[in-house]
């Protein structure tokens, strides 16, 4: 019995496609929000070697998040949003689909050649959108990915907050969190590693959130750790 081969991952990014929107992307942000404050985007490499991990809470997310960066960014996108004409935009704006209860080899060499290549990446870790807590605990197949860069790679936590709701008039908040970094060499067992690498992700993922939530609603009392 023949195995059919899986087609290899691919995507790319249009000039005329991200250009021509930019302007617009970043007149309407600002106007549909009543405020979108950044915290910490100082941090990013200019040269564009890193990875940004952020909490997932809205579909407006992957629509805020260039605002971080001057420059297209790359993501790997949850392959049931590659339909209609939405499918068609976001394949042209750099997001590339894995099935997120089987991911294909395929998808996670192209993650692997993007940030090989020096280019930014986004993955959201918990894999979809939730609301009910902080951060969902984190599996660790997004750590296995890095680990296995060619070269030590940042992973930026980064906390999204809307208050009240991800409605009309907002305010937003992001925050950027201090970078975890890959080791230079890889030692010991990946599996173990990895297991670290994601307990270290998880915690700074719920310190950045709740920093985001302050920073929406400076009003609000703090909720505790």
């Amino acid at each position: 019995m023949r195995h059919k081969k899986t087609a290899p991952t691919t995507s790319h990014i249009s000039p005329w496609l991200y250009w021509g929107l930019w302007p617009i992307h970043r007149l309407f942000l600002p106007l549909y929000f009543s405020r979108i404050t950044i915290v910490g985007r100082e941090q990013l490499p200019k040269e564009g070697h890193f990875l940004l991990a952020p909490k997932h809470c809205s579909r407006w997310d992957p629509v805020i998040l260039p605002l971080v960066w001057p420059y297209p960014l790359r993501f790997m996108t949850n392959a049931i949003e590659f339909g209609g004409v939405q499918g068609w935009f976001i394949r042209r704006l750099g997001a590339f689909a894995v099935n997120l209860n089987r991911p294909q080899p395929s998808s996670l060499r192209h993650a692997l050649e993007i940030l090989n290549a020096g280019q930014p990446l986004v993955i959201f870790p918990e894999g979809g959108i939730v609301r009910d807590q902080v951060v969902r605990p984190l599996k660790p197949g997004l750590a296995r990915l890095v680990l296995q860069a060619d070269r030590p790679l940042p992973i930026f936590p980064v906390g999204i907050a809307y208050d009240p709701q991800p409605q009309f008039r907002a305010r937003v908040a992001l925050w950027i969190g201090s970078p975890l970094w890959t080791p230079a060499e890889r030692q010991g067992n990946l599996k173990q590693q990895a297991q670290e690498l994601t307990q270290q992700l998880q915690a700074a993922l719920h310190a950045a959130v709740l920093e985001a939530r302050q920073c929406a609603n400076p009003r609000a009392n703090r909720p505790s750790l």
